[in-house]
């Protein structure tokens, strides 16, 4: 089937790969980044079918003018992928406020800002799949990650509550919680490390340290990951949550029995009121 899409941060990464799995299935592609000069590589090579956007996820009427030109390039939008987010790494105490609010903004008010966008479209269309890409993160707390993970959390939240109100109107959400995948999304590159009191070294240090050594050896293949996401358009009933990567299991498994545990340990306490 010959579907319309719609991806947000396609300059690198996931974004870019789950573009170029799009266009190789056959379908079209209105490709999105801040920079669109980033996006030539995919129109010289795919030509038109897909459409170059410039789109800060930030911009409530930008979010609807990428939407707009799926519509009147295309005929429809048939699958809204959003893939943008930006991350930095500090402390909850020292991360600036700006820093705080901008991740938040993009992260989570970007989601927010495409889906509804395109929710009056698949609504009128009574048909439509949105693929929140979320984080394992969303299910668990990694010191440095506060505001980034606090977002994630949010998209998770905000997508269970949206798939309940659309299924009705033949439109389906899933959210995507990957592993480590190897993108550059932890590199000196696109992930600034911001100052913070040597007392959080234990921790916040720790975890900056890490993130840098496996950088580029990430056990996810981005690559499978993308495949992945373009063929939930062709199930019937794509999943509500789908984790991805034997790390993000090990991960998820940890998280839900962590859970339980401390609900037992405080069921007495818990039941007392």
């Amino acid at each position: 089937m010959n579907d319309v899409w719609l991806v947000t941060g396609c300059s690198r990464g996931l974004g870019r790969e789950v573009a170029r799995k799009v266009l190789d299935a056959g379908h079209r592609l209105v490709a999105t980044a801040r920079a669109p000069a980033t996006l030539e590589p995919l129109v010289n090579e795919y030509g038109d079918r897909v459409r170059a956007v410039a789109l800060d996820v930030t911009d409530g009427a930008a979010a609807r003018r990428a939407v707009a030109t799926a519509v009147q390039e295309f005929g429809s939008l048939d699958v809204l992928v959003n893939n943008a987010g930006q991350a930095d790494l500090g402390s909850i105490e020292d991360t600036p406020d700006a820093s705080f609010l901008r991740q938040f903004d993009v992260t989570y008010g970007g989601v927010v800002r495409m889906t509804r966008a395109a929710l009056p479209v698949m609504r009128a269309q009574r048909r439509g799949l949105i693929v929140q890409v979320s984080s394992m993160g969303g299910r668990m707390g990694t010191p440095g990650l506060g505001a980034y993970q606090s977002a994630k959390a949010g998209v998770t939240t905000f997508s269970e509550v949206l798939a309940m109100e659309v299924a009705p109107l033949g439109i389906s959400v899933t959210v995507i919680e990957p592993g480590s995948l190897r993108t550059d999304m932890t590199s000196p590159a696109s992930m600034d490390v911001l100052p913070y009191h040597p007392d959080y070294e234990p921790s916040v240090g720790a975890v900056v340290r890490r993130l840098r050594e496996e950088d580029g050896t990430q056990p996810g293949d981005p690559a499978k990951a993308a495949a992945v996401i373009v063929g939930l358009a062709e199930l019937d009933r794509p999943p509500a949550r789908l984790v991805l990567g034997s790390d993000a299991l090990r991960y998820a498994r940890h998280a839900a029995e962590r859970l339980a545990e401390q609900e037992q340990a405080w069921r007495e306490l818990t039941e007392s009121v």
